[in-house]
């Protein structure tokens, strides 16, 4: 009986590791946040000697990716669903020109978050959160591209230069 019982509850384990080994090679159950960077650099092929730089939130991760003279971009947007996930899945990217000369701001439905994309052309300085209560500011290097996960109801967001002008960004939906 006892042979029976534990052969039978063998079965299951292998067969549970099995449909879980299943899911994840088939990248069905997500990536942990720590192995994002890899996937972008072998998914859209990024050279090793590319900056990667992002933000990662619960639900949403933001990266852009740029060699040194900044020539060439490619970003990346991966969210974590809701349910039987255990990481993060990519839901876009590429090289669009909008990233280049502006900044994107992409949504994704049924997500709370945006990802706000640039390679920084306008040399974004501060970044200002007004929530009507408060105004959260944020430095920004003028001279780096950048990649941020914001709440979408967070507030009025703001985006200025080096010379205090502001900067507009367009919604873009992935």
């Amino acid at each position: 009986m006892k042979k029976t019982v534990l052969g039978i509850s063998l079965g299951i384990i292998l067969a549970c590791a099995v449909f879980v080994g299943f899911l994840y090679a088939n990248h069905d159950i997500g990536m942990p946040s720590s192995r994002l960077e890899a996937d972008i650099r072998s998914s859209q092929k990024i050279l090793a000697d590319w900056t990667v730089d992002g933000n990662i939130s619960d639900t949403m991760a933001a990266y852009i990716s740029y060699p040194q003279d900044r020539r060439d971009h490619s970003f990346s947007v991966y969210v974590n669903r809701p349910g039987l996930s255990f990481g993060y899945f990519f839901r876009g990217g590429g090289n669009l020109s909008g990233v280049d000369r502006g900044i994107l701001a992409y949504t994704v439905e049924g997500y709370s978050e945006r990802a706000f994309i640039s390679m920084n052309q306008q040399k974004v300085c501060r970044l200002e959160i007004n929530d009507g209560n408060s105004v959260q500011v944020t430095e920004l290097d003028s001279g780096k591209p950048f990649a941020l996960v914001l709440p979408v109801n967070a507030g009025i967001v703001a985006f200025y230069d080096v010379n205090g002008n502001t900067v507009e960004y367009w919604t873009s939906p992935l």
